[in-house]
């Protein structure tokens, strides 16, 4: 790899990090160890997360969905999470804020829950009531501790979107699977090259 595509690799990664919202909630210690991690790590995958309106479904189909597709892509070893991650649902202008906060909430019960894998991820997908329209799509990792090591957030002005153009449900779950495909590919890569 040369010189110039490490930079531009890199640059793109910090700029994923700062834009996508998630550098306020991130642990640097957690996501440090996370993105200079060697080979594969073992993850509990969590019901994806559907809000529609004001209610919160917990989809298990999705999650497994999610899981052959990690195995598929070798993202990570991942495991089914055996139960749902239940949080309020707050509603806000700012979705940034509402993924801070989920995210906060999610780590919270992370660190209770005691994982036996390296990791634990929970997707979250944001749809209208009548779910005819994705508004965002997030995903929450937490280190065995508890520790937010990684996160993302993606709506309408991200490339992801506009590629998938999610509708409903199944929709926002590609959208998840191409932000962890470019995040988790490209720290791997990178961290191999180093």
């Amino acid at each position: 790899m040369t010189v110039l595509r490490k930079v531009v690799l890199i640059g793109m990664c910090l700029s994923m990090l700062i834009f996508s919202g998630c550098s306020s909630y991130v642990s640097k210690e957690a996501n440090g160890i996370f993105e200079t991690r060697d080979g594969a790590f073992s993850l509990t995958v969590y019901p994806v997360s559907v809000v529609t309106g004001q209610e919160r479904v917990h989809d298990e189909q999705l999650a497994a969905d999610l899981i052959d597709f990690l195995l598929k892509e070798q993202l990570a070893n991942p495991v089914m999470g055996s139960r749902s991650i239940d949080m309020p649902v707050k509603w806000g202008r700012d979705q940034s804020k509402m993924a801070k906060t989920s995210a906060i909430n999610f780590s919270n019960q992370m660190k209770e829950e005691e994982i036996q894998t390296d990791y634990a991820l929970l997707v979250e997908i944001l749809c209208n009531f009548s779910e005819t329209n994705v508004g965002g799509v997030h995903y929450y990792l937490c280190d065995k501790d508890g520790n937010l090591a990684d996160g993302g957030l993606r709506n309408s002005h991200w490339e992801e979107f506009k590629e998938v153009e999610p509708h409903d449900r199944n929709g926002g779950l590609a959208v998840a699977k191409l932000m962890l495909q470019a995040a988790w590919q490209n720290s791997e890569n990178a961290s191999r090259a180093n």
